[in-house]
């Protein structure tokens, strides 16, 4: 049984690999898209900022994942209608009994 909590459910994203001149590349345009459910989005930070000219918005989550969620630190994240990337590794945090899960820092950059 999930917490009471673990009450969203995201999208993962993952880009197909193509070459490009003989490199490797992240094709973003067709991802390969599975829902994870039991997972809970909680808002980190935000930010805005201005210079004048332009709008600039930085928004953070940490995504709670159960422990077996297929996702990987170059997968992105969508939830909400809004794409995140992962921010750093996918840490799987033990727990007692079925509490084990996934904790994953996200962010989106807007403007």
């Amino acid at each position: 049984m999930l917490p009471s909590f673990c009450r969203d459910t995201i999208t993962r994203l993952r880009a197909q690999i193509t070459f490009l001149r003989g490199s490797e590349v992240y094709d973003w345009d067709n991802p390969d898209a599975i829902e994870v459910a039991g997972c809970s989005m909680q808002p980190a930070s935000t930010s805005i900022s201005t210079d004048g000219r332009v709008l600039a918005i930085s928004d953070e989550y940490t995504l709670f994942a159960p422990a077996d969620a297929d996702i990987k630190p170059e997968d992105h994240i969508e939830f909400n209608g809004k794409e995140y990337e992962i921010a750093g590794d996918v840490r799987m945090q033990p727990a007692a009994q079925r509490l084990e899960h996934l904790e994953i820092r996200l962010r989106r950059y807007e403007g």
